[in-house]
């Protein structure tokens, strides 16, 4: 990664405005470094960046220098001074039923009604959500978006107090209220690198201005925000009413229902999907995408150019511990939880040293959990965070890499460790049983570059590290498949050449 400098100023009309949530350029991880590649090796095209963040300074310095291509950023941001209304406010708010009235009905609520009680997505509902003629004052206190949040709540969730549901509703569309009430920048083509509020944003924005969308999935996002939901506990939510198990599955519901429409508003509108895999090809399907929107563009990496710049591999004595290596944030969706679990179990059986490589700031609380758990098995010794580190400085370090994610689109971590002879052990998740097993014959051919473990099971992964570490022929061998389908089926320079031409034809198609 480059030394950070801040994004220009400025919003002039670009070639393309990428779209982005919570990512690039202030988070680094595989996504954020993948905009940073099609940027930079498209200097042909200008670009803008629609930064989409939770709020005003929730983000330091940006962590990539962005190319001279980038002609300026703008920062929407999903929560204002109105966050910040306590909940004895909002139920006071709402015993005074204290409202504001329209002169006409709302668009805006209208769609909303439409996004949680109709299945539809059309351009219809499309067109009044850019309507945006919806204040958050008249959210939370007009009597239109009263009656239609009391109606949804009827509807979608009889089990939860009002008061409950009106929290969550508004805690949900409030960032929606504030983005739409935004405008992006002008540009030919308009890019959303995930869906959620991002693709809703691009798709609102394609429709203003009447210009193409262009929609990619690295992972399935409603699916990763119900894994989130899964994990969500509410216990306050019901005040200790017995309802509790029934108001948390329909508040769950409405949730995912959000997230899902946000996904289908995105699919709907987009000239093009393009995705990293067949099993999340799948999966957009399912969700509603349009089967012949969807093109499968792998990410890319330039072996020889990773080879070149990286450090030589550190010299080893003879019987010197396995070095195992776990690249990525650390966030709940890694599953680092599993990851040092692993470790400790196959440490029973063999001598490892570990390193945890990547930032632990975005979720201190979870990173806490994961630093406490190695101090509480007593393994502080064997088992390392050593934060972020330069790409060059990693794999040489390394005899194995593992990932345990919940969910995965095609982990650049996976390429890197392969295009430098690093065999992978990773969860069955997204495109990673391809990338280590290969997708069609010529690439199944090559044999696999590690082994695929399920979801959340130490012991699998356990197992698939001691069978590793006690055989370097193996090692070596599945390290020489991996390096050989990264070069075959996974080139940088056929990802861009995608990507130019999906931007060449969408800008000539409008």
């Amino acid at each position: 990664m480059a030394a950070a400098s801040a994004p220009k100023a400025g919003v002039r009309r670009a070639d393309v405005c990428m779209v982005l949530e919570g990512t690039y350029p202030y988070v680094p991880g595989g996504v954020s470094s993948w905009c940073h590649d099609i940027i930079k090796s498209l200097p042909e095209l200008s670009f803008n960046l629609l930064h989409i963040g939770p709020k005003a300074g929730a983000y330091g310095a940006p962590r990539y220098a962005v190319p001279d291509n980038v002609t300026g950023m703008v920062e929407h941001y999903c929560q204002g001074a109105e966050a910040e209304v306590s909940r004895a406010d909002l139920e006071r708010t709402i015993r005074a039923a204290r409202r504001t009235r329209s002169a006409a009905p709302s668009r805006t609520l209208r769609a909303l009604r439409r996004l949680h009680l109709e299945p539809a997505i059309d351009d219809a509902l499309l067109a009044d959500l850019a309507e945006a003629d919806l204040s958050l004052d008249a959210l939370l206190h007009g009597d239109e978006a009263f009656e239609t949040i009391r109606e949804i709540a009827r509807v979608r969730c009889p089990a939860a107090p009002f008061v409950t549901m009106f929290w969550h509703f508004r805690s949900m569309h409030v960032p929606l209220i504030r983005l739409l009430s935004e405008r992006a920048p002008q540009a030919a083509v308009y890019h959303a690198v995930s869906t959620g509020y991002a693709g809703a944003v691009a798709a609102v924005a394609s429709h203003r201005t009447n210009r193409p969308m262009l929609l990619t999935e690295h992972g399935i996002y409603s699916r990763e925000r119900d894994m989130e939901l899964a994990r969500a506990t509410w216990d306050d939510t019901a005040g200790g009413d017995a309802r509790l198990p029934a108001t948390a599955s329909q508040l769950r519901q409405l949730w995912s229902t959000f997230f899902l429409k946000l996904s289908q508003l995105a699919y709907h509108r987009a000239h093009q999907i393009v995705t990293l895999s067949e099993v999340n090809r799948g999966k957009e399907i399912e969700d509603g995408a349009a089967a012949e929107k969807i093109a499968i563009v792998p990410n890319g990496v330039d072996v020889d150019a990773l080879v070149a710049a990286a450090a030589p591999p550190t010299p080893r004595p003879q019987g010197a511990p396995v070095r195992i290596g776990f690249v990525g944030r650390v966030v709940p969706i890694k599953d680092v939880i599993t990851f040092v679990k692993a470790c400790d179990l196959a440490m029973r059986d063999v001598a490892l040293d570990v390193e945890i490589i990547g930032p632990a700031e975005e979720d201190s609380a979870y990173a806490a959990r994961c630093t406490e758990l190695v101090e509480l098995l007593g393994r502080t010794a064997e088992i390392r965070f050593v934060g972020p580190r330069k790409l060059a400085e990693i794999y040489g370090k390394l005899d194995i890499c593992v990932l345990t994610s919940f969910s995965e689109g095609q982990p650049l971590v996976i390429l890197e460790a392969h295009a430098q002879g690093v065999p992978v052990i990773a969860t069955d998740v997204g495109a990673c049983r391809e990338m280590l097993e290969g997708r069609a014959d010529a690439d199944l051919a090559l044999g696999p570059g590690g082994i695929v473990t399920s979801v959340a099971a130490p012991e699998e992964t356990a197992a698939a590290m001691v069978k590793l570490a006690r055989s370097q022929a193996l090692r070596t061998k599945m390290g020489e498949a991996g390096r050989a389908r990264v070069r075959a089926f996974y080139s940088k320079s056929a990802m861009i050449d995608a990507y130019r031409g999906n931007y060449t034809w969408l800008k000539v198609e409008a």
